[in-house]
């Protein structure tokens, strides 16, 4: 008798533990979203990847970082990225012309400074980009004209009338902006021209000057959902919350300011 008595708790106790299991809420799907971007946001958003997470547990997002043009070719290329954050608004129109990117996606996020860059101890002094023509300065990294850091180095060059004699003593690299940071850093070259987001998301260098915005085009950077994406909706979710007060903080820590209108 005890034996059968044992037997019906047993099988009234699976029958709740079945009850409850399908009384409570399943858990949410994960998904995860490709993201190619340009290096110009790298510290900002994947500390941001951190905050989203907390809110959209069930998202992982798998950046890829790489200059505008990289980044570009590889939509027009069909790889496979849910999402496009990009520097330059042009490349964006362009990607939009060809009918790869959704056009209600689009939205424009953050822009920053043009700044020379020097390891933290490092003896040169310099105040003003005209002085990277100067004697004391022997070897500057800089972008290649492919990377949109590059275009913007060159454009301020050349309006201050010193682009051949720096370019006589650059070190110029083709990948990415991080080379001009890691460069630096690794003491390649006294001193390199990037974005301030690139030189506060390092405690190895310091910023010397800060190029006037009238020497070039405004920074505008911007972000859309690639068409042939799987997650369009996921995708559109990040990149409004791209524009929420909480990322908005963590691009400021980083020298990124909101795009005025």
């Amino acid at each position: 008798m005890k034996h059968l008595r044992w037997m019906a708790l047993c099988l009234i106790s699976l029958i709740f533990v079945l009850w409850l299991g399908s009384c409570s809420t399943p858990l949410a799907q994960v998904v995860t979203l490709n993201l190619v971007a340009a290096g110009m946001m790298r510290g900002a958003v994947e500390e941001i990847d951190i905050l989203y997470q907390q809110e959209h547990p069930n998202i992982v997002l798998n950046y890829t970082f790489a200059g505008n043009w990289v980044a570009k070719a590889a939509i027009e290329q069909g790889e496979p990225f849910d999402g496009i954050l990009l520097v330059d608004i042009p490349q964006l129109d362009d990607l939009q012309a060809k009918g790869l990117i959704l056009p209600a996606s689009r939205s424009q996020l953050v822009t920053t400074d043009i700044v020379v860059i020097a390891p933290t101890d490092s003896p040169v002094q310099l105040s003003d980009f005209r002085e990277l023509a100067s004697q004391q300065i022997k070897t500057v990294v800089i972008g290649s004209k492919g990377l949109a850091v590059g275009r913007y180095t060159s454009a301020i060059l050349t309006r201050l009338g010193i682009a051949q004699v720096v370019d006589s003593k650059a070190v110029v690299t083709q990948v990415d902006v991080r080379e001009v940071l890691r460069a630096v850093e690794l003491k390649e070259a006294q001193v390199g021209i990037t974005f301030l987001s690139e030189a506060k998301s390092s405690t190895k260098v310091k910023v010397l000057a800060t190029a006037s915005t009238d020497l070039y085009e405004p920074i505008c950077s911007g972000g859309a959902v690639v068409k042939t994406s799987t997650h369009a909706q996921e995708m559109q979710t990040y990149l409004d919350f791209l524009s929420s007060e909480r990322a908005k903080a963590v691009f400021q820590k980083f020298g990124l300011r909101p795009v005025v209108s």
